[in-house]
């Protein structure tokens, strides 16, 4: 059983974004064990048994509502195919932050960018939250670049504060405010 809000899936020119299903484990699992894709993740590569227990975690949580968090998965729309995943994290609050992660064979075809817009979107419209952040390894480029391109800031550089696979790692820090979201095409 799912407690899925009537907003559900959202999607936009190229993409669906809704919540996991069982028959995503393979998708789901080949960009978790790509070493390029979790390169500057907390976790990972995952092994099988992690990736069925953070599926089923999604599972559960998608039995609630309202959630804290909410995950949803990155669905190709011309092919049906996942690609990543989106999160808000602390969503029943009035600031939350959002995460992803997407499979490195999509990187640089602004299929990011394009879900955190929708994300926002949703945070700012439906949840009515008053900000958003969002925080990447500083060495990761890409994800900064679509905070950026969501019209966040940097608020801060903290460093080395996350011990990760390869050492001490520095951490960029983004956010914006609702009043200050534009949708795209808006002035």
């Amino acid at each position: 059983m799912t407690a899925t809000p009537p907003w559900l899936p959202i999607r936009t020119e190229r993409l669906i974004l809704r919540d996991v299903r069982e028959t995503d484990f393979d998708d789901v699992h080949a960009y978790a064990t790509d070493p390029e894709t979790v390169r500057y993740m907390l976790w990972g590569p995952n092994t099988l048994e992690t990736t069925r227990e953070v599926i089923e975690r999604w599972l559960a949580r998608q039995a609630e509502w309202p959630r804290q968090q909410i995950d949803l998965v990155v669905e190709l729309q011309a092919t049906g195919r996942v690609i990543g995943v989106i999160s808000i994290h602390d969503a029943t609050t009035d600031q939350a932050s959002i995460g992803y992660c997407y499979h490195s064979a999509y990187w640089r075809q602004g299929y990011g960018t394009e879900a955190a817009r929708a994300i926002t979107a949703l945070a700012f419209g439906e949840l009515g939250l008053r900000r958003l952040s969002a925080n990447c390894d500083a060495r990761n480029r890409g994800s900064y670049r679509v905070m950026e391109k969501l019209g966040m800031r940097r608020e801060g550089h903290f460093r080395q504060d996350v011990k990760v696979r390869d050492g001490w790692r520095d951490s960029y820090h983004y956010a914006i405010l609702a009043e200050e979201w534009i949708l795209p095409g808006q002035n």
